[in-house]
Parts: C-alpha cells; structure tokens; sequence
C-alpha cells in the first residue's frame, strides 16, 4: 500500500509538471514579451523626468518650511 502512494504521489507530480510545461508560452512575461510598439519607442522622455523633478523639489521645499519653527 505504502509503495501504491508514493507512487501515485510522484505520477501526480510528473503531471503537474507536465501540465506547467504544457501551458507556458513563451509570450508571457519577460523582456521578450514587450510589443514592437515598446521597442519602437524612446527610452527616455525628458520632459517627464524634469517634471518628476521639479515636484520632488517643491516638495523638499515644502517640508523644509514645515520644519522650520
């Protein structure tokens, strides 16, 4: 009976596994799943980068005056 379990346990691994292997594609995830329209585009946008900066700014500004007493 023993034998009959471990058995049964390690089929029902190998088709766990096998369903995993099963359904994976390739198109999930990762850096090869990014459309052609991602890799068209620039890497960088300026503009959004210094506005993202100049609101950290104000905002050390601001926590600054706050601190102050």
């Amino acid at each position: 009976m023993y034998k009959f379990l471990v058995i049964f346990f390690l089929a029902a691994c190998i088709c766990l596994l096998a369903e995993a292997q099963l359904t994976f594609t390739s198109s999930w995830g990762g850096k090869r799943s990014m459309g052609t329209m991602m890799a068209t585009m620039p890497c960088r946008n300026d503009e959004a980068i210094s506005n993202i900066y100049k609101m950290i700014q104000a905002e050390a500004e601001r926590l600054l005056l706050c601190q102050k007493p």
